[in-house]
């Protein structure tokens, strides 16, 4: 004998509800999953601009910086794991491919000094600031 339970008619009209507002679309986390974007997040001092972009499960090897005509560009790829044979994909979140990443760099970035590391998943980029675009601070004696 097999136990089921019975769903009373509200319960389905309550669980079609919240199926529907449960969805990515209302939640606004859309994701697409054939195209791998890192996400970044860029901060600046008073000597250097930063860039961060998350790249969890990208290998160093698979990164690829370049700066051209005033643009910075990282490229690179986020490979799949492989899938055995004796399982079943339930459920995938994680997203995988290519990806190109363009930032536009204006006069005052030292694009000869740019320096970039690999850390713990993180990609971190620092442009230093030309001397001309850094703040001047000049004291002024009384007399």
């Amino acid at each position: 004998m097999n136990l089921i339970k019975l769903r009373k008619d509200s319960d389905l009209m309550n669980d079609a509800f919240r199926s529907i507002f449960d969805s990515p679309f209302f939640r606004g986390d859309v994701h697409d999953t054939s195209t791998y974007m890192p996400r970044t997040r860029i901060t600046e001092d008073k000597d250097n601009f930063y860039i961060n972009l998350e790249m969890p499960g990208v290998p160093k090897d698979n990164v690829k910086i370049e700066v051209e005509n005033n643009i910075l560009s990282i490229k690179g790829e986020k490979k799949a794991q492989t899938k055995s044979e004796d399982s079943n994909l339930v459920m995938n979140e994680i997203v995988y491919g290519e990806f190109c990443r363009n930032f536009n760099l204006s006069k005052d970035i030292k694009v000869d000094g740019i320096e970039a590391e690999f850390k713990d998943g993180l990609l971190l980029i620092t442009l230093p600031k030309v001397e001309e675009a850094k703040p001047v601070v000049k004291e002024i004696k009384l007399k």
